[in-house]
């Protein structure tokens, strides 16, 4: 089992710190040209009541189940997220291991939390017509993977079901919840990365859990 005992931003690997990076280099390129807002969402924003094609975008249905991470709602909802996926980016990342084969791995994870995540987000809320952006829903994913490189299942856990079940306070809490996020889409991402980030790291990784 390989246990990630490392401190906190030492030593950020460089495709977590790129994806923080790039999280930052969207939201200054919408708050310096704002005209980009529409454009941007349109590739990139959830709404659940488009459905699961999502209406018709400039890049197709499909973008915004992928584009939806790059776009932040606010400078808090930015920096939390950036900090994220350097922490918990950094810990997920290790057992890939360095090259193409793990940086693949690893993204491929990234965004197949973030699509399990809008895709529940979409079935739970269908006729919502907010738009639901950033990258909590994959980074719920990381969360849990990072539990896993911790500590194996017990790990995952102890990371996990906190988080699990502040989620399932705010959706029990229904339209009197003090915070509006986006409960199902960090579900559905949590339960992905949990699931499934073993597989990710037995054919991609160099290390085993």
């Amino acid at each position: 089992m390989y246990r990630a005992r490392q401190p906190v931003f030492n030593n950020v690997p460089r495709l977590p710190l790129a994806l923080a990076l790039s999280f930052v280099a969207v939201f200054v390129a919408q708050s310096l040209f704002p005209q980009l807002t529409l454009l941007f969402y349109n590739v990139g924003a959830i709404v659940p009541a488009l459905g699961f094609g999502q209406g018709d975008r400039i890049l197709g249905g499909w973008s915004p189940y992928i584009f939806h991470v790059f776009l932040h709602g606010g400078l808090m909802h930015l920096v939390f997220n950036s900090m994220a996926t350097l922490t918990f980016g950094a810990g997920t990342f290790r057992p890939f291991g360095s090259g193409i084969r793990g940086g693949t791995g690893f993204l491929l994870f990234f965004f197949f939390c973030s699509i399990a995540g809008a895709a529940l987000q979409i079935a739970v809320a269908p006729d919502l017509r907010v738009p639901v952006i950033g990258a909590s829903t994959g980074l719920s994913g990381i969360l849990a993977a990072a539990g896993w490189a911790d500590g194996g299942y017990r790990g995952m856990l102890r990371f996990a079901l906190p988080w699990g079940a502040f989620n399932l306070l705010l959706a029990l809490m229904g339209e009197f919840s003090p915070i509006p996020i986006s409960w199902a889409g960090h579900l559905g991402g949590l339960i992905a990365g949990a699931l499934t980030y073993p597989f990710f790291v037995a054919v991609f990784g160099s290390r085993r859990l």
